[in-house]
């Protein structure tokens, strides 16, 4: 019985420390961003081969804003969050 008890703590400690694991939801974080930064880099490109000036200004300031989030969050990372 004590065994069974303790298996199930060690289980319900798992699981939390996966959940509230900070590195994991920055690690979330950084996969959003590049799939974003992806679809903004299309959009780039067709607005360059259509000569879309302000699509591309659009498609540009997003790119900045995530590389911009995405370097904070590096920065986060390598300080150890």
């Amino acid at each position: 019985m004590l065994a069974a008890i303790t298996a199930v703590l060690g289980i319900i400690a798992t699981l939390c420390a996966w959940f509230l694991n900070p590195k994991r939801r920055l690690y979330a974080e950084l996969d959003v961003i590049y799939k974003e930064l992806e679809e903004w880099y299309v959009k780039r490109d067709t607005a360059l081969a259509n000569n879309d000036s302000d699509g591309l200004s659009v498609a540009t300031a997003a790119i900045v804003r995530l590389c911009e989030d995405k370097a904070r969050i590096l920065e986060r990372l390598a300080a150890g969050v």
